[in-house]
């Protein structure tokens, strides 16, 4: 008896996981707004929801002293952000239970979910971030941004530390199931106060600053306002800080992830 092995090229392993990573993204998206238009429409909608109930309150509350232009494009580059983080969070968090059908299928893995989940995200953010804008331009004739490039890093930071963060609570669950959930939470409602959507970083007392300075979404989105307003230069903040806790937390997270995956197989073994 002769038995033969077939031998795939990098050519042929490559395209079999796009193919692979292709599905998923399909599978991710119809699952995300039900395989209909109406809950893309819902999707769209939640950051419409967030624009205008902070707008609402600025209205009864006064609006407290910000950067002197578009108060709208203010309002945008806290909401664009936020939800491009803490979505992020929350998807890749529980990746594994919403992926769970798809780890039967034998060419998956762990890098192809969090690919799909990933891309999902930034697919329907992007998406949503267009229409608004798009739908603002068209009412008003005209939409002020001093450098709409510069705003791409921002906004991929913003998106990439949530997926780090996440990995991070995924990753860690095995360990604290328990736990994970309510430090989950902590994390979120930390972010409505520290990630410095309603207030400018160049107004913080210093005395303050290390209780916002830890947060990498409070660095881009004071980098993002510094690309959107010609009269506002961001001196309290940075843009390394969130890159290099983007690889330093996704870093961890994998090899958290790797670990533990060794060792339940050699469990099973």
């Amino acid at each position: 008896m002769q038995r033969y092995v077939r031998t795939t090229s990098t050519w042929e392993t490559t395209q079999a996981f796009m193919d692979t990573l292709y599905i998923s993204i399909i599978r991710e998206f119809r699952g995300a707004t039900g395989g209909k238009i109406t809950g893309f429409i819902f999707k769209f909608m939640r950051p419409v929801f967030l624009l205008g109930a902070f707008y609402v309150i600025y209205e009864i509350v006064g609006r407290l002293p910000v950067i002197r232009g578009d108060f709208m494009l203010y309002l945008l580059t806290g909401i664009f952000l936020y939800l491009a983080h803490i979505q992020a969070v929350k998807q890749i968090k529980g990746m594994g239970h919403n992926q769970a059908g798809m780890m039967f299928y034998a060419k998956t893995s762990t890098l192809v979910n969090i690919m799909s989940t990933a891309i999902n995200e930034a697919y329907i953010l992007a998406i949503s971030i267009i229409l608004i804008l798009l739908v603002i331009f068209l009412y008003r004739g005209e939409l002020d941004i001093y450098n709409p490039p510069g705003l791409l890093a921002p906004l991929a930071l913003a998106w990439a530390s949530g997926l780090a963060v996440g990995l991070l609570f995924m990753a860690f669950t095995p360990f604290a199931p328990g736990i994970i959930p309510g430090l989950y939470n902590v994390y979120r409602r930390l972010q409505m106060i520290t990630s410095g959507k309603m207030f400018v970083a160049n107004s913080l007392p210093l005395a303050t600053l290390p209780f916002f300075s830890w947060n990498p979404l409070f660095h881009t989105i004071d980098q993002a306002r510094g690309e959107t307003f010609v009269n506002y230069t961001p001196m309290r903040t940075n843009i390394e800080y969130p890159l290099q806790f983007t690889v330093v937390a996704i870093t961890l997270a994998l090899i958290v992830e790797f670990a533990l995956r060794i060792r339940s197989t050699r469990g099973v073994e």
